[in-house]
């Protein structure tokens, strides 16, 4: 019994040993967390202070961003610079019938609030008599031109007919399938226009039911050129708040596409090779080629009823 006794004593030594080391541990944990947590708290109350904010603009003022360059495909913000950008406008809009698209479009410029600017009404041979008076009646106002220019549809071709009878300063191409969403939308694309090496800039379009359908395009790895955020929720940030941001892209979209109009020429237009796809990521190349920037700006908006007009067609892969 006495042998039993003193056993029993000896395990409970050991596990009250065991507990002590164990509850020494816990302690020296627990004061560990509570010094972790304080040094936390005074960081965060550091970040909060004026001094840090002064040395982070520091930072920043002595190893600035990299600015983007128009050799590469990656998208990179913009950071603009205050600039006054003046000259009309040529809105550029290529159509076939369809004279409720029409109507629903130069229905939505009325709410811009820029008013220097010209429509350029590129007709690809409509047969609809409503289309047929609605241009009649456009022809008749100074602000609309018509040029007509029947035949097989190449996109590229009638948007460069449309430019050689423009008389604006820029060029906005504009398909007869979107409406304005936000009124300042033509300032908006002028003041990313007029930065310092930009030479394109492409606006933000969204599909009816309000999810992004472009925001600027880029290369797949099959070659297949997509679109950003396509499908995203239209308020959607993006992985690092890119989508709120304008920015540099590798292409935009002729959809909306603005470019000085001195410089479309000198570019060559688009490619009429190209009657349907690819024409727009053609152009935004040859400006890149030049060391000028594509870019795309969230806060010009369009509704774009993609395919209505002419059917949806994906941009193959490039071949040059």
């Amino acid at each position: 019994m006495r042998k039993d006794a003193q056993r029993t004593a000896k395990v409970l030594n050991h596990y009250r040993r065991l507990i002590h080391l164990l509850n020494q541990r816990y302690r020296e944990e627990f004061i560990r967390a509570e010094r972790l947590e304080a040094d936390l708290a005074i960081v965060q109350a550091f970040r909060a202070t004026w001094l840090f904010r002064l040395l982070r603009g520091l930072k920043r003022w002595l190893r600035p961003p990299a600015p983007p360059r128009p050799d590469s495909e990656a998208v990179v913000p913009l950071v603009l610079e205050p600039v006054r950008p003046a000259g009309r406008i040529s809105l550029v809009i290529p159509f076939r019938d369809r004279p409720e698209l029409l109507r629903d479009c130069l229905r939505g410029l009325r709410l811009s609030t820029h008013r220097d600017y010209e429509v350029v009404l590129v007709d690809n041979g409509s047969s609809d008599p409503d289309l047929l008076r609605l241009l009649d009646r456009l022809e008749r106002r100074r602000r609309y031109r018509v040029v007509r220019r029947p035949g097989e549809f190449n996109f590229s071709l009638l948007c460069n007919a449309g430019a050689r009878g423009a008389r604006g300063d820029w060029l906005l191409f504009l398909n007869n399938d979107t409406c304005v969403l936000t009124p300042d939308w033509m300032e908006q694309m002028l003041n990313v226009a007029a930065q310092p090496g930009v030479g394109v800039v492409g606006a933000t379009l969204l599909y009816p039911d309000g999810t992004l359908q472009h925001a600027g395009m880029f290369r797949r790895s099959d070659g297949v050129w997509d679109h950003l955020g396509r499908g995203l929720p239209g308020d959607a940030p993006g992985e690092r708040s890119e989508l709120r941001q304008v920015r540099a892209v590798p292409a935009v979209s002729a959809a909306c596409l603005l470019v000085r109009r001195d410089l479309f020429f000198e570019l060559g237009g688009f490619d009429e090779s190209r009657p349907v796809t690819h024409n727009d990521v053609d152009l935004c190349r040859r400006a890149r080629a030049r060391g000028l920037l594509v870019a795309v700006t969230p806060h010009a908006r369009l509704l774009h009823y993609e395919s209505l007009s002419r059917g949806y067609t994906l941009t193959p892969p490039d071949a040059t």
